[in-house]
């Protein structure tokens, strides 16, 4: 598993798919958390790119209680690396904006889903192979 972060519009996405050719890619899916409900992986794809994670972290807000979101995010990962380690050409690519800096949010469910997101980063970080941060278009590799 691959995870790419940064902040908004610094070019995550621009740099997936420059960094692994997706643009010619047939064998690649991609599920946006802007505007998919679902990150359940189809089959069928040797590469899954799913951008938007705190985006589908915070739909999931709504569907669970607060104690439970992190384990929920731990089985997706789970599931996530299940699939992965089925072919050794299987990849998932998560692309998250980090939310977690800054100002903290006055709402009670703004600050909850900063903090969820920033725990599942963590479980998301110690289960991937590799871990680059995108600043200004450019790539950090941190892992």
């Amino acid at each position: 598993m691959h995870f790419v972060c940064g902040g908004a519009f610094q070019g995550k996405r621009k740099w997936v798919v420059e960094t692994y050719q997706l643009l010619n890619k047939e064998s690649c899916y991609w599920i946006c958390g802007y505007d998919d409900e679902t990150s359940e992986i189809k089959k069928g794809f040797s590469i899954v790119v799913i951008e938007g994670v705190e985006a589908l972290i915070k739909k999931s807000i709504d569907h669970c209680v607060d104690h439970q979101l992190r384990s929920l995010w731990q089985e997706k990962i789970t599931q996530w690396l299940d699939w992965e380690n089925e072919s050794e050409e299987n990849l998932v690519i998560l692309i998250g904006t980090d939310i977690t800096q800054g100002l903290v949010p006055i709402e009670k469910t703004e600050r909850l889903w900063r903090d969820i997101v920033g725990w599942c980063y963590q479980d998301i970080v110690q289960q991937s192979i590799r871990v680059d941060r995108i600043w200004c278009g450019i790539s950090e590799r941190i892992k």
